[in-house]
């Protein structure tokens, strides 16, 4: 058998580690909680839990002892990506808790769909999604949605402010232009989104699910020809193409706390918006928006959406001569390996050039849409989206911060940020 910790030390690593990830809401973020978590320093104390763990119990993984379940926590950068490459088989990302939360919304995803059906769905995605392409088909309307919605900024918001716009602009593009205004869609998911952060200890609003497919559904039958429902069309019913459109909308709105932060770190860091206005100006040199791309996914390195990988073994599994039994659940909390000085010497620094000069890729794992087989098939129409708002506001916008938010970004920063409280200022250059 795997190491197990023992009782207090399952007690502490449940406490520093992963409760205050269901508690801050894995799928609908409660951004009072979130407050709580920042003033908690959660993420420094769950880093220092698992450097405690490690030099007691050694790489692990580690079993948790917890009543009735088989958690392990990874520790081991080697153990994330075996995790990762593995999947789905023996290690599926449809984990017990992962179905408890999405079943709510979005039962059908790939993400929580097994063997035989994952792999047609999983092809289902990536043909709507050209995940294997840089740019989707439908990039250059994507790019025109972006530019267009935030072209009406002025003066001082909040992220309330800031989502109303940027869930316009998803919208848009996963659903068509008619479903700018259907603010009715996205309350239904959050309300869903909600229910799932309590996974099976929250009853299944069936009505409000029903209601919010049947919205879906008169989108994706009848298709906008640049929208990216329209890539479902004659999709086989049993792989339930509406089924799969939640998760497009779901990731697309953790899209926009990454863009969200995104902005404050360049309002507390100018001298990063230089070079982005500049390869904005010369398309030809880099059409791909690499230097706003690399601004978006440092945000996402310092500060996860994702803020736990799951694989739950669906067969007894080998660690090093010991025993995982099947039904295990591995849990992989992104900020422990995104924000471990000891690995990474720019671990709290805002420094996106990481991403463009071979140091992301690397033994140590920085996975901001996850790795390996599962990777987020959506990962380069999240990229084009978000890199082109940072883009399109770094060139026409002078950017300030509330001083709060300031200060915390000036020097070392902070491994946990809630980005609620976030005020940025938009001043037309």
């Amino acid at each position: 058998m795997l190491p197990t910790a023992s009782a207090l030390d399952s007690g502490l690593a449940l406490r520093d580690v992963l409760l205050p990830i269901v508690a801050q809401g894995p799928i609908l973020r409660r951004p009072q909680l979130g407050t709580v978590a920042e003033r908690l320093r959660v993420d420094d104390r769950a880093l220092a839990r698992v450097r405690r763990l490690r030099e007691k119990y050694g790489d692990g993984p580690l079993m948790l002892r917890v009543p009735g379940r088989s958690i392990a926590l990874v520790l081991a950068a080697a153990d994330v990506h075996r995790l990762l490459d593995e999947t789905p088989e023996p290690f599926a990302a449809a984990t017990t808790e992962k179905n408890g939360a999405l079943s709510h919304f979005q039962p059908h995803a790939v993400l929580v769909t097994d063997p035989p059906l994952r792999a047609p769905r999983r092809e289902l995605n990536e043909q709507a999604l050209d995940s294997h392409q840089p740019v989707h088909r439908h990039g250059h309307r994507m790019l025109e949605v972006v530019r267009e919605e935030l072209s009406t900024l002025t003066g001082t918001y909040g992220w309330d402010d800031f989502r109303a716009i940027w869930s316009r602009i998803v919208r848009r593009i996963v659903l068509g232009d008619r479903a700018r205004d259907d603010t009715g869609i996205t309350a239904d998911l959050d309300q869903l989104r909600a229910d799932a952060n309590w996974a099976d200890f929250h009853p299944r609003r069936d009505a409000v699910r029903q209601h919010f497919l049947a919205s879906l559904t008169g989108y994706v039958t009848k298709p906008e020809p640049d929208a990216l429902v329209a890539g479902l069309q004659d999709a086989p019913h049993e792989l339930d193409p509406v089924g799969q459109v939640p998760h497009w909308l779901f990731a697309f709105d953790a899209a926009g706390i990454a863009v969200w932060r995104t902005f404050a770190l360049l309002a507390a860091h100018p001298d990063e918006i230089p070079p982005i206005v500049t390869e904005a100006r010369h398309p030809d040199v880099s059409p791909l928006l690499a230097r706003a791309g690399a601004a978006v996914q440092e945000s996402l390195r310092l500060w996860p959406t994702t803020l736990v990988i799951l694989r739950e073994s669906r067969i007894p599994t080998d660690w090093n001569g010991h025993t995982a039994p099947a039904g295990t659940e591995f849990a992989i909390v992104s900020s422990v390996f995104h924000r471990d000085p000891e690995a990474i010497d720019f671990a709290n620094r805002f420094e996106p050039a990481v991403w463009l000069d071979g140091r992301d890729d690397t033994p140590w794992p920085l996975i901001p849409f996850s790795d390996g087989p599962a990777i987020c098939p959506g990962r380069n129409v999240v990229l084009l989206t978000t890199s082109t708002a940072v883009s399109h506001v770094a060139t026409n916008y002078d950017l300030d911060l509330d001083p709060a938010t300031r200060a915390k970004l000036t020097g070392e920063l902070p491994t946990t940020l809630n980005h609620a409280p976030i005020r940025v200022a938009f001043w037309p250059k």
